[in-house]
């Protein structure tokens, strides 16, 4: 047993680690780890490695600003994010994403492109041990996605903390193509390489395990591990000579010194590799410590006195897109004249929260109303947490590349305090249901789609490709098509007239590839002709067919596809077919706990029931310690998933400060 339990700076000789080789018997030990490499895991990674943003401009919003100067010299990481994002409205349904995008990127809603109103400044004694797990390069998706694609934000919105996009490409030296100047987008592989430049750039590196795959994350008990890890150890004393020793020191902590059979090479900043680094007093829990009793004095179910979650939101769950009148009329008629910018439902549901002061007529009577409020809010906002009587261990392997070229698999175990899901929402293509879907000729990835026209197995000579869908995707999937002089045959559930298709909610000057393909849509139609002066003409789009308002009813095996739809029931001959309608997160490494996680109990994570969390914290409402940030959480956008992170960088930091309290 150890002599004494683990501190925040010395470890108990149940858990010093061995080096950097993880097995079942040797796990790492984290504070936090962060299971996605891409935006969300990035952004992540630089407020918990010590990067904190402070208010340094002056913000539009009188109101905001009147707020932010209540404790001017603190970090927003240090603030009540609950006080400050009072009343803001927006794109967003988390209101600390709304309140740091008005910061990061204020009136941008508006088409505007001003400055930062933050500064971020490091401060190395506030990093969290931390590592960030990926199946690929830093980037996640956008290290999958075609390289010649345009975003579909701005290039300015798919920035992250402290490095402006315009910045980087100058030092890079970019040559930006027309298609991108004039729309204000930016390429896919510009993106892909600024988040891998982004990593390096701001010394994150060092926390990222990449090419990793993620096979299971379970609750287990402090004591079981406790129990675990001293079996292990017993075992290595049969043949170590044990030397006790008092380690020098502000604290009296008694470790038992044995040789290492692995050597620790691995320096690491951050992770602190090279010293005896394993569960502490922060890594398993504020009162709880690993290897002692859990403490008499505190209560076992503590509520805390702040709010920590809407009681009542004002939230429409439908997108706007499917919520507008089902408009029948022709598809000129049906383009909107407005700018999709100043429309603040244009791609994800609108949050707005009920004020704090709701019958504060002026800046002058919510200036004096801040003070007396902010004190009685402070006093209680953090509040005495639950004692955290397990940990989570995560387990998978790394997929490396040895001397002779090969592939191995490296396996790995993680034993940490928090989890953070950031894994996106692209992991797994939706399916048709049809049958014959599982036949190798039906695709469902872009790529799988170029790969065969640079293989020449899809030439202009071939069968139709069928592309199913109705999105960004499939049109994208057509441009690429259209581009190889490939026969398309298009097909989709909705109208083309119907209000919910994307590209009737997208300006015309910006997207102008995407209406081009709603021209084909309405104007391809295998059911109507073109006529001029009462006679039939040639098509706009002779190697385009478009079937609307169609499902995929039967797949044969000699490539026949069976279509129902209105007047239509035929069968078509194609080469390929490319299913296109969305995709769902893969969180199958969380077994039966994924369906505990959702705002509808009992169901899957996907797009339509997201993990419910505090919004906050973003913290699961249904398991401590385990937290969501982006798309998993309804933040589909890169410039809204930063907000998540400045949740849970601030509710580490309260945690911390409330079990120093707690401890005094």
């Amino acid at each position: 047993m150890p002599t004494l339990f683990c501190t925040g700076t010395k470890c108990c000789t149940n858990h010093q680690p061995v080096g950097r080789v993880s097995t079942e018997d040797n796990p790492e030990c984290k504070d936090f780890v962060i299971i996605g490499n891409g935006p969300s895991g990035i952004a992540l990674s630089y407020l918990l490695s010590g990067n904190w943003p402070y208010y340094s401009g002056v913000s539009q919003d009188e109101f905001l600003h009147t707020r932010l100067m209540v404790e001017p010299d603190l970090s927003l990481v240090e603030q009540d994010l609950e006080f400050l994002s009072d009343g803001l409205e927006g794109r967003s349904n988390n209101p600390v994403a709304l309140l740091l995008d008005a910061l990061q990127k204020p009136e941008a809603d508006l088409g505007l492109e001003h400055p930062s109103l933050l500064e971020w400044k490091c401060k190395p004694e506030k990093k969290v041990d931390h590592v960030v797990l990926g199946r690929g390069r830093p980037g996640g998706i956008w290290q999958t996605l075609d390289g010649g694609l345009l975003t579909v934000s701005l290039g300015g919105w798919m920035e992250l903390p402290n490095l402006c996009m315009r910045d980087w490409k100058e030092s890079k030296q970019f040559k930006e193509a027309n298609s991108e100047l004039l729309s204000r987008r930016t390429s896919v592989a510009n993106v892909s390489k600024y988040y891998t430049d982004y990593v390096e750039i701001m010394g994150l590196m060092e926390n990222f395990r990449n090419h990793t795959v993620v096979t299971g994350v379970k609750q287990v008990k402090c004591e079981d591990i406790c129990q675990t890890l001293e079996g292990n150890k017993s075992l290595r004393q049969d043949t170590a000579e044990m030397d006790i020793k008092f380690d020098e020191g502000s604290e009296e902590v008694f470790n038992v010194e044995m040789e290492d059979h692995v050597p620790d090479d691995i320096s690491s900043q951050c992770s602190s590799l090279s010293q005896r680094r394993s569960v502490s007093v922060e890594s398993c829990s504020p009162f709880v410590l690993p290897c002692s009793p859990s403490p008499n004095f505190l209560p076992s179910n503590s509520q805390t006195s702040r709010r920590c979650r809407f009681d009542n939101l004002n939230c429409d769950m439908q997108m706007s897109l499917e919520s507008a009148s089902s408009s029948q009329e022709p598809y000129f008629d049906t383009l909107p004249n407005w700018d999709p910018i100043l429309n603040p439902s244009l791609f994800s549901c609108s949050y707005k929260q009920s004020p704090i002061f709701p019958n504060i007529s002026s800046l002058q009577d919510y200036s004096r109303s801040l003070s007396e409020n902010y004190r009685i809010r402070n006093k209680h906002c953090v509040g005495q947490l639950c004692s955290q009587e397990t940990l989570f261990e995560v387990t998978g392997y790394e997929v490396e590349t040895n001397q002779e070229g090969r592939k191995e698999m490296k396996q790995f175990k993680y034993l940490t305090k928090n989890v953070v899901l950031a894994t996106g929402q692209t992991d797994e293509p939706n399916k048709l249901g049809a049958p014959g879907e599982e036949f190798p000729f039906v695709l469902h990835k872009l790529k799988e789609l170029d790969d065969l026209v640079m293989a020449g197995k899809l030439t202009t000579n071939s069968d139709p490709v069928m592309i199913v869908g109705a999105g960004l995707s499939a049109a994208d999937a057509i441009i690429s098509a259209q581009g190889h002089g490939l026969p398309i045959a298009h097909v989709f559930r909705k109208s083309v007239s119907d209000p919910g298709l994307i590209f009737n909610k997208l300006p015309v000057a910006l997207y102008p590839e995407y209406h081009s393909v709603h021209r084909m849509m309405a104007s391809g139609s295998h059911t109507h002709a073109k006529l001029m002066k009462g006679h039939p003409v040639e098509k706009e789009y002779p190697s385009y067919r478009a079937w609307g308002e169609t499902e995929i009813m039967e797949i044969t095996k000699d490539r026949n596809v069976r279509l129902k739809g209105p007047g239509t029931n035929e069968m078509i001959q194609v080469s390929y077919i490319v299913v296109l309608i969305g995709a769902s997160p893969d969180l199958s490494f969380l077994n039966e706990a994924e369906r505990e996680l959702g705002r509808i109990p009992g169901a899957v994570i996907d797009r339509n029931n997201p993990i419910d969390i505090d919004v906050y914290s973003h913290q699961s409402s249904n398991m401590p310690g385990l937290y969501a940030m982006g798309p998993l959480t309804g933040d589909n956008f890169v410039r809204f998933i930063q907000g998540g992170a400045l949740a849970i960088a601030s509710h580490v930091h309260h945690k911390e400060e409330s079990s120093k309290d707690h401890l005094l």
